[in-house]
């Protein structure tokens, strides 16, 4: 059993009359032995000292405290010291009161902090980078008035203890209410916090739309108006619409398109929110995973909810700031130069919460408080007394967190009451360093002039060679073989990605991928292309679910974009008549399949090949083990042409259906849809299997040429029989002219 009694700063959750108790049994039954370790590899000389000379009378082994343990030197210590920066009185204004707030006091001490670093620098702090400067406080509010400070003075600062739980994260935040009032869309209380904080309506503006009637919040159906209120409650209810039917990944990718997400974590400053992009991606990624589980959008909701308060991952300290950190999450690191700015500010104690337990640490019992008024005077001074040693022990922590300077920062000029008095709830009076207590010559003697030390920064030199030296293995002294190299160079893998598209094209299908909806047909080069990229582009916005109306109001958005109106027309009663059918698509997995729209694959086929596309519609059945996946073609062929589309394109569906088997070990169905014929042409298991053991013999060049569909049809977009007829079983081997063997499936 390991523990340091001194370090025990959180009474709540370790009660530490229990471990004294079970340490002491563990001794006096002889069933384990009592170890003291008291050799410090952290502290040099001179804090070492300090420590030892001032924390034998805090820790004095009285009223329950704990007793202090005397530290030991390591060898090869370094002198360290131990600096106090005394803060001058500063002319503060009072308010009409007449009074100075603590906030304003707080400001100046950061102004004079700030302004002394700077004349200081690194060298007299004996730190190596300001990542390896930190700022310590016992409340994390007082953080926010550091880093204000320290930046007017041209510091980069990081604030590691202000978002300690992942609901902190405007990333984590703004998503799972999002998804809250999706899955409730009469949650009208999470839905005005969400105007408010990610809509940034005003609360004037919510309470005219209110009116006092907070049920006018919710996103069950469209709010009619033309004010900012109304218009969000429109747009959320949209999104809640075009959701739903959606798998959970797609629907949290739509979610945050449509609410621009992402851009509005852009906005809010990078240096006091890092990486919110990256955690944005990070619950986006947890939602693929989520969905692979079978989680609908209401659980994920609730699973991000269920987690609000769970405590985030630290974030790397960056090279150039300084570390700004409570005393609490200080422990169990460690700064080359550590600043207790604060000492004579009142430090507020947590207020107290009703109904309560107490725990009498003398007697072991449970005192039970319902409210104020059980706390007798006898209660008040124990806990109060509880809450002094607390500090006391967090004072032990943050003075020994630092290597090789520990700064005080005296500020009575700032913060102490009439006649110097300090406050009863200050670091000052618990290190009992104020007027008259045992402490008080022991930090009157501490030294005001920082000094550099050539000892030390000898020793960030040698420690700085030796992480070079580790990290930099030996370079080869043998001669290269040259023709080894190359022979070597053609392991490479190489992505085969067929595409019946020329790179031109592929380029054109990627700008429009990122480009707005009313300007998307325009940015196409031929008029097949566009209506191929609206067709792709319109299906993959449809629910496969049961919902005629939803993918009837879908398409009429949509329509109003297509290059060719009366085509999609036809083409979309087609596919109706298609889905309504007996042969639909949809009966051939199940009602409980999931599917993915535009779903990107990447297969290893061998060692030094790999097949890379997009497949168009994914319907997948985890219970039962099989799946379909789908490709749309929008080639004008007759309606009784169907087979010219099926010998067509055998080759790319062959190696989209040996991708899906290898990576999924289900059994896989294959198909296209031809728009035009409204027709599903069905893929048989042996013909697959036969043409992809023609296929995989090929070498890369001749795999990808014939694995794409010819380059010329596929723009022309129209395919007649005589095209067919033409076109050879086995097509000779064409190299185009600027291809690479990295293109996409992006066969319209």
């Amino acid at each position: 059993m390991v523990g340091d009694l001194q370090q025990s700063i959180y009474r709540d959750r370790a009660d530490l009359l229990k471990y004294r108790c079970i340490h002491q049994a563990l001794i006096e039954t002889g069933a384990a032995e009592a170890l003291k370790f008291s050799v410090t590899f952290r502290l040099d000389t001179a804090q070492l000292e300090f420590v030892n000379e001032t924390f034998r009378e805090i820790l004095n082994d009285k009223e329950n405290q704990v007793a202090f343990v005397e530290l030991n030197p390591r060898p090869d210590v370094l002198p360290g010291q131990v600096l106090r920066l005394n803060l001058q009185p500063a002319e503060l204004r009072p308010d009409p009161r007449g009074k100075v707030s603590d906030a304003r006091k707080a400001a100046e001490e950061a102004r004079q902090l700030g302004q002394w670093l700077c004349q200081n620098g690194l060298e007299k702090l004996r730190a190596q980078t300001w990542r390896d400067v930190a700022i310590l406080c016992p409340r994390k509010d007082w953080l926010q008035t550091l880093r204000r400070g320290l930046r007017a003075c041209g510091f980069n600062v990081q604030i590691q203890s202000e978002k300690e739980w992942k609901g902190d994260s405007p990333a984590y935040a703004w998503l799972t209410a999002l998804l809250i009032i999706m899955a409730q869309p009469r949650c009208s209380y999470e839905i005005a916090g969400l105007l408010r904080e990610l809509f940034g309506i005003s609360d004037h503006d919510l309470a005219v739309f209110s009116a006092g009637y907070g049920d006018r919040f919710q996103i069950e159906t469209l709010t009619s108006g033309g004010d900012v209120v109304s218009k969000a409650l429109s747009l959320l209810t949209q999104i809640r619409l075009a959701i739903q039917g959606l798998p959970l990944f797609e629907a949290i990718n739509e979610v945050v398109s449509r609410t621009e997400l992402r851009d509005r974590l852009n906005a809010l400053p990078s240096e006091d929110f890092e990486d919110l992009n990256g955690e944005l991606d990070a619950l986006v990624a947890l939602a693929g995973s989520s969905e692979a589980k079978g989680m609908t959008l209401t659980e994920f909701a609730e699973l991000l909810r269920a987690h609000f308060a769970d405590p985030r991952e630290v974030r790397p300290s960056r090279s150039d700031a300084i570390q700004l950190i409570t005393s609490q999450k200080a422990k169990g690191s460690e700064w080359q130069a550590v600043i207790v700015p604060f000492l004579a500010r009142k430090v507020w104690p947590a207020s107290i919460r009703y109904p309560r337990l107490i725990k009498n640490r003398v007697t072991g019992e449970t005192i039970v408080l319902l409210d104020k008024s059980d706390a007798t005077p006898e209660i008040e001074e124990m806990v109060e007394r509880e809450n002094r040693q607390e500090m006391e022990r967090l004072l032990y922590v943050a003075l020994t967190r630092a290597r090789h300077t520990l700064v005080l920062v005296f500020d009575n000029e700032l913060f102490a009451k009439r006649q110097d008095e300090v406050h009863t709830h200050s670091q000052t009076k618990w290190l009992k360093a104020d007027k008259g207590a045992q402490n008080e010559n022991a930090f009157a003697s501490i030294t005001a002039e920082p000094t550099p030390c050539t000892l030390t920064a000898q020793h960030h030199a040698e420690t700085a060679a030796q992480s070079v030296a580790k990290s930099n293995g030996s370079l080869p002294t043998e001669k290269i073989d040259k023709a080894k190299a190359i022979q070597n160079a053609l392991l490479f893998v190489r992505k085969i990605n067929p595409s019946s598209l020329s790179p031109d094209e592929v380029a054109a299908i990627e700008e429009a991928r990122f480009t707005a909806d009313e300007r998307r047909a325009a940015k196409s080069t031929s008029p097949a292309l566009q209506y191929g990229l609206w067709w792709h582009d319109f299906v993959q916005r449809l629910k496969w679910k049961n919902d005629a109306d939803l993918r009837n109001s879908i398409f009429k958005e949509r329509r109003q974009l297509s290059p060719d109106p009366a085509r999609s027309a036809r083409e979309w009663k087609l596919l109706l008549s298609h889905l309504d059918g007996a042969e639909s698509f949809r009966k051939l997995v199940g009602d409980k399949s999931i599917v993915h729209a535009e779903m990107p694959f990447l297969w290893r086929l061998d060692h030094s090949r790999c097949l890379e596309g997009v497949i168009d519609l994914g319907l997948f059945d985890s219970g039962a083990k099989r799946c379909l996946i789908l490709d749309w073609k929008t080639d004008r062929v007759p309606p009784d042409s169907k087979e010219m589309l099926q010998v067509r394109y055998l080759p790319q569906l062959a190696a989209y259906w040996k991708a899906v088997s290898e990576m999924t070990k289900m059994e896989v169905a294959a198909a296209i849809y031809s728009t035009a014929a409204g027709a599903l042409v069905r893929y048989k298991t042996a013909e697959l299997e036969r043409e992809w053991k023609r296929l995989e013999k090929l070498p890369p060049d001749d795999l990808g040429s014939i694995i794409k569909p010819d380059a010329d049809l596929s723009r022309q977009g129209d395919l007649t029989e005589a095209d067919a007829l033409e076109k050879p079983e086995n097509p000779p081997t064409q190299k185009l002219q600027g291809r690479t063997t990295q293109l996409e499936f992006f066969d319209l």
